[in-house]
């Protein structure tokens, strides 16, 4: 966890790409989070072959850790590219014990980066309907709904990644 000071060094605090070798610690924090916590977060089983044949199988798709003093504490995605999309899928998990930090954020932003450096216009983000605190939170932070998903019934949000920020 952050320090009660609030204080980290940035040696601490690590963001790369996740290999099939990272399989069983990805699914051991998956596995650890309180169901209530994580019951809309389902992109593939939680097992340790699943996520390492997803692991392996992914070229152009991206599956990332953020490690806090080498705890995995955070996992966060862009898929569809490699089914041929243009538009990504956002999707993340802050381990319950480490979320209120901004690690959310920092995710978000460099999924971002990530996206305009493979020269994408937008990023999509699919949202179950009962998730209610984060439909208030994809508006805030830059994605706006554009349909609902047959089938599933979720709702799509998009963040549109072509606007110039002021630097």
């Amino acid at each position: 966890m952050i320090e009660s000071s609030g204080q980290i060094e940035m040696e601490h605090l690590e963001i790369r790409s996740l290999k099939p070798r990272d399989a069983p610690e990805l699914s051991a924090m998956l596995r650890s989070q309180q169901s209530e916590y994580a019951r809309f977060f389902h992109p593939f089983s939680f097992d340790e072959s699943t996520i390492s044949s997803v692991l392996s199988n992914s070229h152009r798709d991206v599956h990332t850790g953020v490690y806090l003093r080498e705890q995995l504490v955070v996992f966060f995605m862009l898929r569809g590219w490699d089914e041929g999309f243009e538009i990504p899928a956002f999707g993340i998990l802050v381990d319950e014990k480490h979320r209120g930090h901004g690690l959310e954020i920092l995710s978000l932003e460099t999924a971002k980066v990530i996206c305009k450096l493979r020269g994408a216009s937008r990023m999509m983000l699919k949202m179950h309907p009962e998730n209610i605190s984060a439909k208030g939170v994809a508006r805030k932070i830059g994605f706006f709904h554009v349909g609902e998903e047959s089938g599933s019934g979720n709702i799509i949000y998009h963040c549109d990644l072509t606007r110039r920020e002021p630097e």
